[in-house]
């Protein structure tokens, strides 16, 4: 065992706990203080804050007004999975729609999934190695511009590494582990919690399969007990809350070498984001090209030759979002960024060298991502995001309630974002958007009403007037089509 194994925290001395709990207290202040207003467009939030809604004023789950679009399927599915709505309808119940005190929450969620992390680090690194690790994902500014959007994967990633601490403490020591069947239930239940926040969580039961048998070799009792309990939960959800599918398998057919290539290529070079200074875009890129190899390094020596769950599950879900059309950028990649910084502190603080060598290159990786950070806060915006809230989008919003009728179905570029703050139906422009594909979404969809914008394609209104629609109302940004 290597002298750097099992450094529990329990271990800690009175100042290092301190030195973590302030770096967790200046973090939520930071991510607090530098919170912006505004949200983009991007219509997950909608759609869930309308899942949230429901949840809170007692209304059906799927019920958001949203109308699916087959051939628009990567705009979003039917429904999203309802632990993450549950999360947020505490808040839509106390706030209603305030989006900075939901922000505020995800903050909080944030800042506990440090405290997580380090709990499962503290196991293989020292205690300042630890802490390290988390300054470096607490003021990493990539975090930061996630804290401004309303996404499920604040709490995707909180049930993912307690999932990984949770089972490197009862069943990572293999002379020391767990049988108890209380543990595979609860391991059962961190399972399906992450599954039932984010699809992609449906690599664990197989990385929990792989690493179970890898380390000992045979199907055990842990394995199927964790894997039944959280089948059995989702059971229950499907028992309290029926929902029909919801449309990711349409995402299939996209599936192509263009796709693939452009994932793996865009997947890949996010983790070079990390190191971002806001002035020299050569020099993030080569600085983060080479903590990447490290990185690497780092994770092939502690997983080999027997792979962690951690490892196992970071593969899978990377190759699952590289193998999904659509699913490429640094959103995709964040469940793993925690664990990429980690282990590129592992291999420094492996290093064959000696103790004061060791010491000087964390230092050093450390010191110099804190003052790339800075570089990057200094540069970055902090005004109001351009978005929904706009006053021409406002605008729009309060013509649509005033004069599209419930039972209308509305044709709009963002159609969850104007389901959400106009309760109307709505579904999206098919993609790829030609004549054919436009009258097969009206005609399916039973559109009345189409929203167009300020930079449409120059072939839209012509086509929208063939199929029997005309100019109702515009501001500078929006125009209304009727029949």
């Amino acid at each position: 065992m290597e002298q750097t194994d099992c450094q529990h925290v329990a271990r800690w001395t009175s100042l290092q706990k301190i030195v973590l709990a302030a770096v967790l207290l200046s973090v939520f202040i930071l991510h607090a203080l530098l919170l912006r207003t505004g949200h983009d467009w991007g219509g997950d939030f909608a759609q869930y804050l309308s899942h949230a809604r429901n949840i809170a004023t007692g209304q059906s789950y799927a019920d958001t007004g949203y109308v699916y679009n087959p051939d628009a399927a990567v705009i979003g599915p039917r429904a999203y999975p309802p632990i993450f709505p549950l999360f947020l309808a505490a808040f839509y119940a106390i706030f209603g729609a305030d989006l900075t005190a939901i922000r505020l929450g995800l903050v909080a969620l944030f800042v506990g999934m440090i405290f997580v992390s380090s709990l499962l680090f503290a196991r293989k690194l020292s205690a300042w190695t630890t802490i390290g690790v988390a300054m470096l994902i607490g003021f990493c500014p990539l975090f930061w511009e996630f804290n401004q959007t309303i996404d499920s994967e604040h709490l995707f990633v909180f049930w993912w590494m307690l999932l990984m601490w949770f089972y490197t403490k009862y069943r990572g020591d293999t002379e020391n582990k767990s049988d108890s069947l209380w543990v595979a239930i609860v391991a059962g239940l961190l399972v399906y919690l992450t599954i039932g926040t984010r699809t992609v969580g449906i690599v664990l039961p197989p990385a929990i399969l792989l690493t179970e048998t890898i380390t000992y070799r045979r199907l055990t009792r842990f394995t199927i007990v964790s894997l039944v309990a959280a089948i059995l939960f989702y059971a229950i959800q499907k028992l309290l809350l029926p929902l029909g599918g919801s449309g990711y398998l349409d995402q299939l057919s996209q599936i192509n070498s263009t796709t693939l290539s452009s994932n793996l290529f865009a997947d890949s070079l996010s983790f070079l984001f990390v190191w971002k200074n806001g002035y020299y875009k050569y020099l993030a890129a080569g600085a983060g090209l080479g903590f990447s190899l490290i990185a690497i390094g780092g994770f092939t020596k502690e997983n080999w030759p027997r792979p962690t769950l951690l490892a196992i599950a970071s593969i899978l879900h990377f190759v699952l979002v590289v193998v999904w059309p659509g699913a490429n950028g640094i959103r995709m990649i964040w469940p793993l960024l925690p664990a990429f910084l980690y282990w590129l502190l592992y291999a420094c603080e492996n290093l064959p060298v000696s103790k004061m060598w060791r010491t000087s290159g964390i230092a050093a990786v450390i010191g110099y991502s804190l003052l790339c950070f800075a570089g990057e806060y200094v540069t970055a915006e902090y005004g109001s995001i351009t978005g929904p809230d706009s006053p021409a989008s406002q605008a729009l919003f309060a013509e649509v309630e005033q004069t599209v009728s419930d039972d209308q179905v509305c044709l709009f570029f963002k159609p969850r974002v104007l389901a959400f703050y106009t309760r109307r139906n709505c579904t999206g422009y098919p993609i790829p958007l030609d004549e054919a594909s436009l009258t097969r979404t009206i005609e399916q969809a039973d559109v009345d009403v189409v929203i167009t914008t300020s930079d449409q394609p120059e072939e839209l209104p012509a086509w929208l007037t063939e199929a029997g629609f005309a100019a109702a109302w515009q501001n500078d940004e929006f125009q209304i089509w009727r029949k």
